[in-house]
């Protein structure tokens, strides 16, 4: 027996590798349980071969055992040859051996099917078999589903159908069977099934939405089944609709109808709606659109808030619209932040607007109204006080939030300074000066003339702001200020507001002769006029000069009266009427005549330490001057006397 084998072996192995013999196979397939596989297959003889179209040729495959005598017949077209009983209705040879096809089909593939398949052909000619190429099998564990089709978004309350398919199934084989389960197909309708799908009909439930539904195939000739699980798809309205906020900065998420955040930190808006199909969200600030989403969207849509600055407070909504409904949900964001943008508008007699930074200077004049108007920015809003220097103001003036007014009626020098407005909130502290300059025209006080050693001592003082300039008249033209000659001189000092000037005049004037102090800025000028008469005349002429300028003093002072009781009229008009104001340089020329004590010997007063609080010189003054005889060292000289009219 062993020689025989080893005989049958030699022979086997000499044909497997006869010139001619040629087998066009793929050597290795591979197939799941229960499926189907095809082998496609062509085989070659060599060509000395005699044959007619009678000639039959048979071909067979065997599944290839341990030994010779243990190869398995699976397969053949010859029909006096049976093949192994469990192989039956499942290995078929189709391919036609007459056409030199070898081809094989298997069906219902099984575990045991894994091994090497080799071809024999044979003829009343020839027989030979195609060791030298084997057929390897490989067979895997069944991993195919089936489709479950689902036609869209299911209807609540409307009747739908399932169908489970498998197109990857060989017809050949044996058909599989078909099983349904899942909560949600209590309901369930007519069915329909056949070898190859199954189709389920039954009516969804919005609460039906997620529900999982399971297809289950058998394959009954390999024993061997797959499963296919799908959620179901119900429509169903919004809920769960909402907005948050996250605090990228580690806050965590909070919910809330009013939120606040500092400037420049980050913020992420979430709008979350649930519903099927999703609804299209869409964000609005200030009542305008800034982010929308697609109905594919997962049901939230974030809005980025990187570094926010003032203009991203406010409200924001958030919208949710769905086939079935429309829901609208909004917070109100408040950026927090210290108070900035501090600025001064000065509303002055015509309501104009100044806007003021800080250390700007305002100037204003005397008897003029202004309103002060402090305005920040800040959230929350700032409280703000006005201060002057260091001493606190309290505003008269209803304000706003952010707005704080200080109202200085008829301004006077001594409101002049800095003030300062501040705004404090819990975030931080910003303040604005300013400094308020109070101009007036000049106005002379306390003029005053006296005998002196030099001569005739006159001392003039005028208060102005801006600083006047001071100028002497003597007869028709000016003297320097600090000029000195034979006949006068003329010294000025200036101080701040204050301006003192002295003329002196010497002695032995033979003319007539007028002087005057003018003080004048661009406001105005105001004057003090000195009429001085030489007495070289008789005693009647002049006791004649005295009655004529009596008579004439009269006469003027009735028309003086009368002009001003007309000024009067005029300013009571204006008071009236609110335009009190102050004139240009050219048309605020007043000229003043006031009582000079003119005692000899007598030192001139220095001004008045406060001249804001005293009264400014009536526009007409009157008095007359009387020189005293001075106590002589020489009874005999004779003395001249004159007279000084103001």
């Amino acid at each position: 027996m062993l020689l025989l084998l080893l005989l049958l072996s030699s022979l086997r192995g000499s044909q497997s590798q006869k010139e001619g013999y040629k087998l066009e196979v793929s050597l290795s397939e591979t197939v799941q349980e229960g499926l189907c596989i095809y082998i496609p297959c062509t085989f070659f003889y060599p060509d000395s071969w005699i044959r007619t179209r009678s000639t039959m040729i048979y071909g067979y495959w065997f599944r290839k055992g341990s030994y010779f005598l243990e190869d398995v017949l699976v397969a053949t077209n010859d029909q006096n040859k049976k093949v192994e009983k469990e192989d039956v209705g499942r290995f078929h040879l189709v391919g036609d051996p007459m056409e030199d096809n070898c081809s094989l089909r298997i069906t219902d593939v099984q575990k045991k099917d894994e091994g090497r398949y080799f071809f024999r052909m044979e003829s009343w000619i020839e027989k030979f078999s195609y060791l030298y190429y084997q057929v390897t099998l490989n067979v895997r564990a069944l991993t195919q589903k089936p489709d479950i089709f689902i036609p869209g978004i299911l209807e609540p309350g409307h009747s739908v159908t399932l169908m489970c398919a498998a197109p990857w199934v060989c017809r050949e084989g044996t058909p599989p069977t078909f099983s349904w389960t899942g909560a949600a197909l209590s309901n369930r309708g007519p069915s329909r099934e056949t070898p190859y799908f199954s189709e389920l009909t039954f009516i969804p439930t919005s609460q039906d939405h997620g529900i999982r539904v399971t297809c289950r195939m058998t394959f009954p000739g390999a024993g061997v089944s797959t499963e296919t699980t799908v959620p179901l798809n119900v429509a169903y309205p919004l809920r769960n609709f909402g907005i948050s906020v996250d605090r990228e900065n580690g806050g965590g998420v909070e919910s809330s109808l009013n939120f606040s955040i500092l400037k420049d930190e980050s913020l992420r808006l979430l709008c979350r709606a649930d519903s099927n199909p999703p609804a299209i969200l869409s964000w609005a600030h200030g009542g305008r659109a800034v982010l929308s989403s697609w109905s594919s969207d997962a049901g939230t849509l974030v809005l980025q808030l990187p570094h926010l600055g003032v203009k991203d407070g406010g409200e924001y909504s958030c919208r949710a619209q769905h086939r079935m409904e429309t829901q609208h949900a909004s917070l109100n964001l408040s950026v927090l932040y210290a108070p900035e943008n501090l600025k001064v508008n000065a509303l002055g007699p015509n309501r104009t607007v100044a806007i003021l930074g800080n250390a700007s200077s305002l100037v204003v004049l005397v008897g003029e109204s202004l309103q002060l108007e402090c305005v920040a920015e800040s959230s929350p809003p700032a409280y703000m006080n006005w201060a002057k220097g260091s001493q606190p103001l309290n505003s008269s003036l209803p304000s706003s939030p952010g707005i704080l007014c200080l109202e200085l009626a008829h301004v006077q020098p001594g409101d002049g300074g800095e003030y300062t407005c501040q705004a404090q909130n819990p975030w931080g502290t910003q303040h604005i000066s300013l400094n308020l300059s109070v101009q007036y025209p000049p106005r002379l006080f306390d003029p005053f003339c006296s005998w002196a050693d030099e001569g005739l001592l006159c001392t003039c003082c005028i208060q102005a702001e801006p600083t006047p300039s001071l100028i002497w008249w003597v007869g028709e033209r000016t003297v320097e200020d600090n000029g000195n000659n034979d006949l006068l001189q003329v010294m000025s000092t200036t101080s701040g507001a204050w301006t003192n000037s002295s003329l002196i005049l010497r002695e032995k004037w033979d003319l007539d002769l007028s002087l005057r102090c003018e003080g004048r800025n661009q406001h105005g000028a105001h004057s003090l006029l000195v009429l001085m008469v030489s007495d070289r005349t008789s005693i009647a002429a002049l006791e004649f000069s005295k009655g004529a300028l009596l008579g004439a003093g009269i006469m003027a002072l009735l028309i003086l009266c009368l002009v001003l009781a007309y000024k009067k009229f005029l300013r009571m008009k204006q008071l009236e009427t609110g335009e009190v104001g102050i004139t240009d340089s050219q048309s605020n020329m007043e000229a003043d005549y006031v009582n000079l004590d003119m005692k000899q010997g007598r030192i001139p007063r220095p001004p008045p330490s406060d001249p804001v609080t005293q009264a400014p010189p009536e526009e007409l003054h009157y008095a007359s001057i009387n020189f005293r005889r001075p106590n002589l060292k020489n009874p005999e000289e004779s003395t001249e006397y004159s007279e000084v009219k103001f």
